[in-house]
């Protein structure tokens, strides 16, 4: 065999690559991981195979004769995934490009093809290499065809050649022998029905003991099988030589197409090129040696950046070198395996060489607390976390001067993640990841060894791209005295953890358990039967169809059951009020008691950990698990803050900004009724309800102030008057005459609100008072609805935006104060608005004032900011 053709199944290995492949986009949106996963794989197999030719089948979406033989042949199978969908004819062009052949016949599987090309390499004595996902084509194996079988799990990749002797090793039977196993087994995938009752285990030994199908229906009533066995063969005879013929590749398929017509040829370098730039693969450019049309091997930076030359050290001396190189460098980017410390990229300066040192490394130990300290100025990827991890393991970092994810969050807050290779591929041009492992999932083909200094490398060149970014829109501020400083603060907050009562969490998960049981059986009593209370669909059936209660509009699933459903029958019958307290009694279980017991530390804490790059407006999340999301206002939640407890000794000081959003409202809008209340330390809603209502302040009723209040945090958020009217229980029309007249009283909102809107239409972002920016394209929606959500938002965000700026700056400064202060206090959770803080009892006065002067002194407003400080040996307590 002097010559070696591979022929791939399409289908099947882009499919691998879609499900294998984190999601990748172009810059226009456009998905392209199945084809950068076929193209990875596609490199892989020449490199493995250095075939002479190559072929690609594909399926076509015309039934086959196979279809015609058994009209539930693939029934089942749901639709491609439109992302995958949109890939196809991407992923035929590219084939195109690199002048590989590609083949798909109507009436055809691509199987069919694969095996009449296979027996014409035979033919010719080619040697036939096929490479597929599914097991089907073994049945081709024969000593001049192999079947290269690529599965993957947990995202990695693994190959397996089958050979007429690998097979029958495995199988126990030649590869021909495949088309009757499966014709007694059936197939899954294929929806081929096989033998009902004989699965793979009775299949294989029918086949290993007595042959094909032919030879076991043969002299059925002879085999030394079991009657059961006997009986289920008998009845399915009919299936079983359907299944065979179902499950026959036909190699007789009307291919026009011989090996030679696949021989490899050089790809077409300018539409090659300009398809991976549209598609935004920069690292294939290189790997697939293109060029620029233009004939410049590197047209710029965003064309491709070259992959480093990397350098694995191994004594003290190079230890010592590298320490001396980085002296003379202004920073350099570090990044560094933070599960197990035992790897560490540097990159120096762009262009030069990477450096690794591993745990065998002479010096490793020494060199790294080097590098960790405050005399290497450093950049990195979410620095926060090595942070985090530094502290977990008793280690003080700091020097950390860039931080490549926070930078591109601020440049484009609303996109979906930050990760390495994502903002690498965008400002740089630079993938540090084509294969490897991103967000915890593992991509096919990986190659490990050397993807920490692959993505130092993009650390190093994102750190420049993005500084010129942060500079260009205005955010350096932002970023140097907020976002970057924040990181260690979070991350000893999420070191230090916040303890938590075990034992009275677990008595308060069994109080919750006989409270559901009780209500359970209240709701089973009303409804006169026993049902799945979870279940929307017997749910509505009790509800609309038993006890006849007002119906709403159905859904295509049926009935809705959700809480605004559940509201609007409220007082309709007892069993509402009884479904409501279920749901919430069920949820406080769930995900609060049970759930948090399941998060605490081996030290008592729960560790939650701060988000810095989710929110748009500059919040903070709380997530694994989410403390923020603590319930507030139900007398259950209360019970809930009593489980969060100061160490024994301690006491936790809790501060709070007193209405801190409308204070904001008030300076930013320069709104003089409402500036004059807060200056003289009026209560708002009150002032609001005096406004609205036209009353004097001493007569608002507390009826009025609630209404005032919901009017007042409404508009914050761009209320509709149906929604104001929901939330008070008042009709549209009054809920209507209220916004009017509150925009009459506070012509300033209304005159900033306004303002606002227009101005996000011009810019296209709105921004906060340190800068921070919110960009809205849903402005130049042509739907209404993204229109309204992009005003509401513009009328939101600079003010929700800058409390958020705002809590950040109170949080570095009050760490910045007990730490100078010499203080044992320490920040362990914020909430929006909110920071707590653990303390020594004899600490509990003065880390109250240092609370109560940072927070107010975090900026300056035409209103004074105020903050509330209250001291307790729980949350509940202090709050």
């Amino acid at each position: 065999m002097s010559k070696k053709l591979l022929s791939i199944d399409g289908n099947s290995i882009v499919n691998r690559a879609f499900y294998g492949i984190r999601h990748l986009s172009a810059s226009d949106g456009t998905p392209t991981n199945a084809v950068y996963g076929f193209l990875s794989i596609l490199q892989k197999l020449i490199g493995e195979e250095s075939p002479d030719a190559i072929c690609v089948m594909f399926d076509t979406p015309v039934a086959t004769f196979r279809h015609g033989r058994y009209d539930q042949y693939k029934a089942h199978r749901s639709g491609m995934p439109e992302d995958l969908a949109v890939q196809m004819p991407i992923l035929k062009e590219v084939l195109d490009a690199l002048n590989i052949r590609r083949c798909e016949l109507e009436g055809w599987e691509a199987d069919d093809l694969l095996g009449a090309l296979a027996k014409s390499c035979e033919a010719t004595q080619w040697e036939c290499v096929i490479v597929t996902g599914d097991k089907d084509t073994l049945q081709l194996v024969t000593d001049y065809t192999r079947v290269k079988n690529i599965k993957t799990r947990m995202g990695q990749t693994e190959t397996k050649d089958y050979t007429p002797a690998v097979f029958s090793e495995e199988y126990g039977f030649e590869p021909s022998k495949m088309i009757d196993l499966k014709a007694l087994m059936g197939d899954a995938s294929d929806n081929i029905p096989g033998v009902a009752g004989v699965g793979e285990k009775t299949a294989l030994d029918l086949v290993r003991r007595f042959g094909s199908v032919k030879e076991i229906y043969s002299d059925l009533d002879a085999l030394d099988i079991k009657d059961a066995v006997r009986k289920k063969l008998i009845a399915g005879r009919e299936m079983a030589d359907l299944s065979h013929e179902l499950a026959t590749i036909h190699c007789g398929a009307p291919l026009e197409l011989t090996p030679d017509d696949c021989l490899r040829l050089e790809p077409d370098n300018d539409r090659l090129y300009e398809l991976f730039k549209k598609l935004g693969f920069s690292r294939m450019i290189k790997e697939f040696g293109l060029h620029s049309p233009r004939g410049d091997a590197v047209a710029s930076v965003s064309d491709y950046v070259d992959a480093p030359v990397i350098v694995n050290i191994k004594t003290a001396a190079e230890c010592a070198a590298l320490l001396e190189e980085i002296k003379s460098a202004e920073h350099v980017a570090l990044n560094i395996d933070t599960e197990f410390f035992d790897r560490v990229a540097v990159a120096v300066g762009v262009g030069k060489p990477v450096t690794c040192l591993t745990r065998e490394t002479k010096g490793f130990d020494e060199t790294l607390a080097v590098l960790l300290g405050r005399d290497v100025k450093k950049a990195g990827h979410n620095t926060k976390d090595i942070m985090r991890a530094c502290l977990d393991r008793g280690i003080n970092t700091e020097g950390w001067i860039f931080d490549t994810a926070l930078a591109a969050y601020l440049i484009s807050p609303t996109d979906s993640n930050y990760s390495l290779t994502r903002i690498s591929e965008r400002y740089c041009g630079y993938s540090p990841m084509a294969s490897g492992e991103e967000n915890g999932q593992m991509t096919m083909l990986s190659d490990n060894d050397n993807t920490i200094a692959e993505e130092v490398y993009a650390i190093l060149l994102l750190s420049s791209a993005l500084s010129l970014k942060l500079k260009e829109l205005a955010l350096e501020k932002l970023y140097t005295d907020i976002e970057l400083p924040l990181c260690n603060v979070l991350a000893e907050m999420e070191n230090a953890g916040f303890l938590i009562d075990k034992a009275a969490l677990e008595r308060f998960s069994a109080t919750l358990a006989v409270n559901i049981s009780k209500t359970e059986a209240q709701i089973y009593e009303l409804a006169g039967e026993s049902f799945n209370i979870n279940s929307p669909k017997q749910l509505g059936a009790i509800l609309f169809d038993k006890l006849m209660l007002p119906t709403p509009k159905k859904t295509k699933t049926g009935y809705s059951t959700n809480i605004e459903v559940l509201d609007s029958l409220t007082g309709k019958h007892p069993i509402i009020a009884y479904i409501k307290d279920f749901r919430e009694l069920t949820k406080l279980k769930s995900t609060y008691a049970d759930g948090l017991l399941k998060v605490i530390g081996p030290d008592g804490r729960i560790h939650s950990r701060f988000q810095m790059t989710v929110a748009a407006t500059g919040r903070l999340s709380s997530t694994e698990p989410n403390l923020q999301n603590i319930p507030v206002r139900k007398a259950m939640g209360g019970e809930l803050r009593k489980m969060f407890v100061a160490n024994e000794g301690n006491v936790l000081v809790d501060a709070d900004y007193s209405q801190i959003e409308l204070r904001l409202l008030a300076h930013i809008s320069s709104d003089p009724v409402m500036i004059a209340a807060f200056d003289q330390a009026d209560d708002i809603h009150s002032v609001t309800a005096s406004q609205v209502f036209g009353v004097p302040l001493c007569e608002v009723t507390a009826e009025q102030r609630f209404r005032a209040k919901a009017v007042n945090f409404g508009i914050v958020y761009g209320i509709s008057a149906f929604s104001l009217a929901n939330d008070i229980g008042v009709t549209s029309k009054v809920a209507r005459e209220y916004i009017d007249s509150y925009f009459t009283k506070y012509s300033g909102v209304r005159k900033y609100m306004t303002d606002i809107v227009t101005s996000a239409k011009e810019l296209g972002y709105v921004s906060t008072l340190f800068g921070r920016r919110r960009y809205l394209p849903e402005l130049k929606s042509t739907n209404f609805n993204m229109r309204a959500f992009g005003e509401r938002v513009a009328l939101n965000m600079p003010i929700q935006g800058t409390a958020a700026d705002i809590i950040k700056i109170a949080m570095i400064n009050v760490a910045n104060r007990i730490k100078s202060e010499g203080l044992e206090a320490r920040l362990i959770l914020q909430v929006h608005d909110e920071l707590i803080t653990e303390c020594p009892e004899c600490e509990a006065n003065l880390v109250s004032k240092i609370l109560r002067e940072e927070m107010e002194g975090a900026t300056s407003l035409s209103v004074p900011l105020v903050a509330e400080t209250h001291v307790g040996t729980s949350w509940f307590e202090a709050k």
